[in-house]
């Protein structure tokens, strides 16, 4: 549960960069396990960014698909923002990855007997293709409340698609500054629920940490939880009013690069607001509206931590995001370098 990538019950690996810097979570060993080479694809679990974080993190490819697109039977969480979806070495990975894992109905998964049958030629069909015509809207509200390494690096990364034909259009999108605080209540209080029994059974397996959080969701009251559902719907609303504008909704991954980790936090229950803040700025968007969401990397800060730029698409605008994302790849001067 945590976006930091830390579990005091396990021995968790640092970022790939930088031994020093968090390595993102939840889906943690899977993004470093693909910036060190051990793996091509790996699989993830995204309910508030857990597959994007740690891929901008570390430097990697990420996709959180459209809501119900891949199978969570045997996830144990579900709930309404949970997404499964892959982590990659590059965009053809996650492509290759989608194929084999979204192109069929999962009859232990309901949810997949509404995704649409899978692009023809497969997920990656259009890598390769132009983006001439291709309108991405960018907020600059949003984009405001990035420190200047991720807005300088994701604003470099837009003009490149801006010279190779694509339309960036202003966009207004004032509820998605609320979108944490909306995503917190909603994955909070779903993953209480899911994880009650085994609290009550025994509480030792959990870290101080997470004990504190389940302490405090487990204090919002009916009422306060409907108020951020009916702040959810507006902002689904909102987005796909947006949406029928533009092709593809260009965002921050995290708001910053990587955040410190000591050593002696390393192995002790470790709890940073704002670092946590800053992880999940942006995340909630894709996972309150169910529209799929990726992330690529397009450069790096002047210590070497990876920045990644996020798209939000349509409604099963999968690979339409993988289009854009291999566009990203093309240009190897705003990728972030592997790790040494």
């Amino acid at each position: 549960m945590s976006p930091l990538g830390q579990n005091l019950h396990a021995t968790m690996p640092h970022n790939a960069h930088h031994r020093n810097r968090v390595p993102g979570g939840s889906s943690t060993g899977s993004a470093v396990g693909i910036a060190l080479g051990l793996a091509a694809i790996a699989l993830g679990g995204d309910g508030g960014g857990s597959i994007r974080i740690p891929a901008s993190l570390n430097g990697v490819f990420g996709i959180k698909p459209t809501f119900g697109r891949v199978s969570r039977a045997g996830d144990g969480f579900l709930g309404s923002v949970a997404h499964a979806g892959p982590l990659g070495a590059s965009v053809t990975d996650l492509a290759v990855a989608l194929d084999l894992t979204a192109s069929t109905h999962d009859p232990l998964d309901e949810l997949t007997a509404w995704a649409p049958p899978p692009p023809k030629g497969g997920f990656g069909s259009r890598i390769g293709a132009g983006v001439r015509g291709l309108r991405i809207g960018v907020a600059e509200t949003e984009w405001e409340d990035a420190s200047p390494d991720v807005a300088r690096a994701g604003k470099q990364a837009l003009a490149e698609l801006e010279r190779a034909g694509a339309v960036l259009v202003p966009a207004s999108m004032p509820l998605a500054k609320v979108a944490a605080p909306i995503g917190y209540f909603s994955i909070g209080c779903e993953s209480l629920a899911a994880v009650r029994d085994k609290i009550e059974a025994d509480r030792t397996r959990l870290a101080d940490d997470l004990r504190i959080s389940y302490a405090v969701i487990a204090g919002i009251s009916a009422s306060e939880f409907l108020d951020a559902q009916r702040l959810r719907s507006a902002l689904r609303q909102e987005t796909a009013k947006l949406l029928r504008n533009v092709d593809v909704v260009a965002l921050p991954t995290t708001a910053t690069t990587a955040p410190v980790l000591e050593d002696v936090d390393r192995f002790s229950t470790f709890s940073d607001p704002t670092a946590l803040d800053a992880m999940c700025r942006f995340a909630f968007l894709g996972n309150l509206t169910g529209l799929p969401g990726g992330t690529a990397p397009v450069g790096a800060d002047a210590d070497g931590l990876p920045i990644g730029l996020q798209l939000v698409g349509r409604f099963r605008g999968d690979a339409e995001l993988l289009h854009v994302s291999a566009l990203f790849e093309a240009s190897q001067q705003l990728l972030a370098r592997w790790p040494d």
